[in-house]
């Protein structure tokens, strides 16, 4: 039970009762017509005789053969992947024909695009930082941080045009690196 506010002032009341999904048998949820768990299914038990590799595959099977449009079941599956990877090797889920139905999930997309962002902003911080040390010789390890910590690469872009040109760290303009 979940309780907020006070008798004085009111409040809502929540009733309810947590569901420990690895403790259900998997098997009672494999329905390709009620897609709204088959995400969660290669975390519940599978049927007694049957492998934890065998169960995901089986797991896998019935998500594909839910009567959803493509980007739902791309969703659905990238879901089971990320679920499952929880408890299961992640190999399991990285058959390319798999990945390639899973790419159509505006959040697998997401997922990517927000890789691919910190990759630049890592690869611009570690140029920023190589470039300093060749201009300027050893940076002072507070310094290092405070470029580490930059979350922008426009932030990240200005001290790099800045780095091409400058004689000693005072030229830095590290106003730029606080907003």
């Amino acid at each position: 039970m979940y309780r907020y506010g006070t008798p004085d002032r009111g409040g809502i009341q929540f009733a309810y009762n947590v569901i420990r999904v690895y403790e259900l048998e998997g098997e009672a949820f494999l329905d390709p017509t009620a897609v709204g768990l088959l995400p969660f299914t290669a975390l519940m038990k599978p049927p007694a005789e049957m492998s934890s590799d065998a169960w995901v595959e089986k797991c896998i099977q019935t998500t594909q053969a839910a009567a959803v449009d493509g980007q739902m079941q791309a969703t659905l599956l990238f879901a089971l992947s990320v679920f499952g990877s929880l408890v299961h090797p992640p190999e399991l889920f990285q058959d390319p024909t798999l990945e390639a139905i899973m790419q159509e999930s505006p959040f697998y997309e997401r997922v990517i695009q927000r890789g691919i962002e910190e990759g630049e902003i890592r690869a611009k911080r570690d140029a920023v930082l190589k470039l300093l040390q060749r201009q300027l010789g050893q940076i002072p390890q507070p310094l290092a941080n405070r470029i580490n910590a930059i979350q922008k690469l426009s932030q990240l872009d200005a001290l790099f045009e800045k780095a091409l040109v400058v004689k000693s760290l005072e030229e830095m303009d590290w106003e730029d690196t606080n907003k």
